[in-house]
């Protein structure tokens, strides 16, 4: 058992691989850059301690497929200076670097790869720097767009929906306003505006995209507008609000919320 354990290891490190396909035959896969996020870490207000970087990589078939990912944490103190890595977060689970406490890194350091997920993620990476301890967290990739909130209206001309997306990016989270009109047969419905925000200790802050600029268009066709916004912390609401017009000549809006 061990011996197949170190060959399955040797395996998953080794920079190419083979996996089978479906139909049983063998596929080179080999591992590429996905993303990569550095920033300068301080042993005290004005003196640097050095670098941190989180590394994430895709493993890419030889047709172009991905089927997997993988990350690490880089650490390069400057000389005379320490950085000291503590866990990292993957998948949402929280792994050590090291089975007890990590000893400061005076020197460079790269953590070994993290086990392999399918799906992309975000790979944070924490720890302290400097002799003050001055904490650091620093990510790298990103997760695929999750729907927190929703609602779909329909009328003779067509529905519309209105929803609220995150996703993890990096260290931060992002939140994305979507609308979604699909016209019925021989009718058209023309999208306006989206917004998307979120309400902390009753003040809300948020972000508009003008869909009537440089002018209003009748879609007849299914059409989705989105509005981004990022970074973003906790908040007591997140929403989505978005307007469009009808045929009629009625303008419609709608409001969606978490929680």
């Amino acid at each position: 058992m061990l011996k197949i354990i170190a060959a399955v290891t040797a395996l998953a490190a080794a920079a190419a691989t083979i996996v089978v396909t479906a139909d049983g035959a063998d596929a080179a896969t080999s591992w590429q850059a996905h993303d990569k996020n550095c920033q300068t870490v301080w042993a005290t207000v004005d003196v640097e301690a050095g670098s941190v970087c989180a590394e994430v990589q895709k493993r890419v078939t030889d047709t172009g497929s991905v089927t997997g990912y993988r990350g690490r944490l880089i650490v390069t103190p400057v000389a005379g200076q320490s950085i000291t890595p503590d866990h990292y977060v993957w998948q949402s689970h929280i792994t050590k670097y090291c089975s007890t406490t990590c000893a400061p890194k005076t020197t460079a350091w790269t953590s070994s790869w993290s086990a392999t997920e399918t799906s992309e993620t975000t790979y944070v990476g924490w720890g302290t720097s400097g002799e003050l301890g001055y904490g650091f967290d620093v990510g790298a990739s990103w997760s695929a767009w999750t729907k927190v909130v929703g609602k779909c209206v329909t009328y003779t001309a067509g529905k519309v929906c209105v929803n609220r997306l995150e996703r993890g990016y990096r260290a931060e989270m992002q939140e994305r306003g979507q609308l979604l009109v699909n016209p019925a047969s021989g009718q058209w419905i023309e999208p306006r505006w989206v917004r998307v925000g979120r309400v902390i200790d009753g003040k809300t802050t948020s972000k508009t995209a003008d869909l009537c600029d440089p002018s209003c268009t009748r879609r007849t066709e299914y059409k989705s507008s989105s509005v981004y916004n990022s970074p973003i912390s906790g908040y007591d609401e997140g929403f989505a609000y978005a307007s469009w017009a009808l045929p009629s000549g009625v303008i419609k809006s709608l409001r969606v919320a978490y929680p």
